[in-house]
């Protein structure tokens, strides 16, 4: 998958692309021989260059320009170096604009996620999950945390149940905008992820939260 040259070099494109796939930055470093503090380097040198703050918002930049380079190639647009360069310009001065603008959340509950996690678990033979309105709480909370902070951070061991009972699995990411099913794909291509989905619980809840940049990240609590 190739990145749009204005914006990226060579290896930024190819960490982004890793972070889309939702690999952390020791992994990302493990695939490309880098070492985390060189691949941290290169994020922060892509936040500064395109007017970012987070890793979330620059993979959801690099999955929005690989959307928009897919189609204007479709269509025969101009893809001249002077035009891309003129549209990049645009873009850097939008996101100039809007970087310091705080914007409230969105957050909402997540019982279509459920429902897939539920079709998983038949396949294998497995009894459905309850959904919980509580737990689905807990992860909309979960989820409006990391889009405060702009990365993913799970809450086991820092929330519990009002009835001090303890949060016992999470799985956690983002996507540019709420896809349950491309979430639920990622969950169960990650062994530690897909153990949960068919894990040992009997209730689930699940939510999302959305920055005003597009950005959704999401939250699936079991117990």
């Amino acid at each position: 998958m190739g990145g749009m040259a204005i914006r990226y070099t060579g290896r930024q494109s190819q960490i982004v692309e890793l972070a889309a796939r939702g690999q952390s930055d020791k992994e990302i470093g493990a695939a490309l021989g880098l070492s985390t503090h060189t691949v941290r380097s290169h994020f922060q040198r892509l936040y500064r260059a395109q007017g970012l703050s987070n890793r979330a918002e620059a993979v959801a930049a690099w999955l929005a320009r690989q959307a928009e380079a897919e189609t204007l190639e479709s269509a025969g647009a101009d893809l001249s170096p002077e035009h891309l360069r003129a549209e990049e310009e645009q873009v850097v001065q939008a996101a100039a604009q809007v970087a310091s603008v705080p914007a409230p959340v969105q957050r909402l509950p997540a019982p279509a996620h459920v429902e897939l996690i539920n079709l998983a678990r038949a396949e294998s033979g497995l009894q459905p999950l309850e959904w919980s309105d509580e737990l689905s709480a807990l992860a909309q909370q979960s989820a409006v945390r990391m889009a405060a902070c702009g990365y993913l951070d799970t809450v086991i061991g820092a929330l519990t149940r009002a009835d001090g009972s303890p949060l016992r699995a999470e799985n956690i990411g983002y996507w540019s905008g709420m896809n349950d099913h491309q979430m639920h794909a990622l969950f169960m291509a990650d062994p530690k992820q897909r153990a949960s989905i068919l894990g040992p619980y009997q209730e689930v809840g699940a939510g999302w939260a959305l920055t005003h940049r597009g950005v959704a990240f999401l939250s699936v609590l079991f117990s």
